[in-house]
C-alpha cells in the first residue's frame, strides 16, 4: 500500500520532466527562428551595417554565422563530454542557454553602425543556442523511457515549432505595429 503514492509522485514527476524537456525546444527554436532566421540578418545590413554594400554585410555575416558553426563542430563533442561528466547536462544547459541569452539581449545594446560588436554578440549568441542543445538532447533519455523516446522527441519538436512561430508572430506585429505596444518605431521593436 505506501508504495502506491510514491508511485504516483514518480509518474508526476516523469510527466513534468518531459512536458519541460519539450518546453525548452519551445523556448530554443524561437530563437531560431525569430533572431537566426528572421530579424538578425535583416536588421544587421539595414541598422548595424547600413553603411556597408549588400555584399561586404552579406560577406561579414557569413563570416559570424560561419566561425560559430566552425567553434561549435569543434567543442560540441567537449561539451557532451564533460555535461555527461557527474550527471551536469542540466548545468551546461544552463550556462549555455544563459549565454544566448544574455548574448541576443545585449544586441539591444548595440548602436546603429556598430556592426562588429553585433556580430560578436551574434555569433556568441549562437553558440549559446547551439552549445545548450547538446545537453538538452542528451537529457531525453533522462526524462523518458526507452519506448516513450519517440513520442516525446516529437512532442518537443512540435513544441518547438509552434513556439517559433508563435514568437515570429508576435514580433512581425511588433514591428508592423509598435505603436501598439509601446514601442517608438520599428527599429525599437526589433
Amino acid at each position: 500500500m505506501a508504495a502506491e503514492p510514491w508511485r504516483g509522485h514518480q509518474e508526476l514527476m516523469g510527466r513534468r520532466a518531459r512536458i519541460s524537456w519539450a518546453l525548452y525546444d519551445w523556448g530554443n527554436s524561437a530563437f531560431a527562428t525569430t533572431v537566426m532566421a528572421g530579424f538578425f540578418p535583416v536588421f544587421f545590413k539595414e541598422y548595424w551595417a547600413r553603411d556597408m554594400s549588400v555584399t561586404d554585410s552579406t560577406f561579414w555575416l557569413g563570416v559570424g554565422n560561419s566561425a560559430a558553426s566552425t567553434l561549435m563542430v569543434l567543442f560540441a563533442p567537449l561539451i557532451g563530454a564533460l555535461a555527461d561528466q557527474g550527471n551536469s547536462k542540466k548545468r551546461y544547459l544552463l550556462l549555455f542557454a544563459f549565454l544566448g541569452a544574455l548574448m541576443t539581449s545585449s544586441l539591444f545594446l548595440v548602436a546603429a553602425g556598430m556592426w562588429q560588436v553585433a556580430l560578436l554578440f551574434y555569433a556568441l549568441g549562437i553558440i549559446g543556442f547551439s552549445g545548450s542543445i547538446v545537453p538538452y538532447d542528451a537529457l531525453l533519455v533522462d526524462v523518458a523511457e526507452e519506448d516513450e523516446l519517440d513520442r516525446v522527441s516529437a512532442l518537443g519538436y512540435a513544441m518547438g515549432y509552434l513556439g517559433g512561430g508563435l514568437l515570429f508572430a508576435l514580433n512581425v506585429f511588433m514591428v508592423l505595429k509598435p505603436g501598439f505596444f509601446g514601442l517608438s518605431d520599428a527599429e525599437q521593436a526589433v
